[in-house]
């Protein structure tokens, strides 16, 4: 069985035309870096309803994706989407929920939040096989509400959790955070290990991953890849690829092989 596996978080950067980068132009490199890095799986952040259509579509081969819209129309809204690779998982049991008070019901605001946000999960059994080996959560935490981006990851933890007290699986997860490592919210999921674990002390002075279309490296990231319950990180790296003197997004994808134990 293999226990080797490779995960992207990457945020998509909803479709905004003032943009210097128009998504026509930037979902062909979207796709391009998810087919040059080919990971087992992928946490999207910012895919609205056309963008998760053309990705389906243009994926429909390689990728089952489960996402759950954190608003409730069929119109608008945005997704914490997970992108499962066919030829490595089948996904088992999943679910999403609300980082608000009211968890289960879709479309609520927590704390002091200025958008919506969501928490997507899957379970990923190995192809071939019948049993889940891994729990993947994706997330995107608020970009305004600093208690609500701490007590969102609070309650993230607290499903990890209870979840693992069910069944106990390795854990990932993946998202942006919009703080930095060293911020209050972070401190929220101490006990599991980052990506960034794998840096040198130079390498995380250089870890910068929204860089709002300028490129560039100095600074902290805001967008993670953590495990927790036997996942052990091998490597990570922040990919600044550009297109045609464009980037793919305003953020860079975090890439990390993992190891399950």
């Amino acid at each position: 069985m293999k226990h080797t596996y490779t995960v992207m978080s990457f945020n998509l950067r909803v479709i905004v035309p003032t943009d210097p980068f128009i998504w026509e132009d930037r979902k062909h490199w979207i796709a391009e870096t998810i087919h040059t890095y080919s990971p087992d799986v992928i946490g999207t952040q910012e895919a609205t309803i056309p963008m998760l259509e053309w990705l389906k579509e243009r994926f429909k081969e390689s990728y089952e994706v489960y996402a759950v819209n954190r608003t409730v129309s069929t119109e608008v809204g945005e997704f914490s989407a997970v992108f499962v690779k066919k030829s490595s998982f089948t996904t088992g049991s999943k679910g999403s929920f609300m980082l608000s008070e009211t968890p289960d019901i879709i479309g609520s605001k927590g704390w002091d939040a200025h958008c919506e946000r969501i928490c997507s999960w899957v379970e990923l059994i190995p192809k071939g096989q019948t049993e889940p080996v891994l729990r993947f959560f994706n997330t995107h935490l608020d970009h305004m509400g600093k208690l609500a981006r701490k007590e969102g990851l609070k309650l993230i933890r607290d499903v990890i959790r209870s979840k693992d007290n069910a069944k106990s699986l390795p854990v990932i997860l993946t998202g942006d955070f919009n703080d930095v490592p060293e911020s209050e919210a972070l401190a929220e999921v101490s006990s599991m290990e980052s990506c960034y674990s794998c840096f040198t002390e130079e390498e995380k002075e250089d870890s910068l991953t929204f860089h709002a279309y300028e490129g560039g490296i100095k600074g902290s990231p805001i967008d993670y890849i953590f495990g927790s319950n036997r996942v052990e990180f091998l490597t990570a790296h922040i990919l600044r690829d550009s297109f045609d003197g464009g980037y793919p997004s305003d953020h860079y994808p975090v890439l990390a092989t993992v190891k399950i134990l």
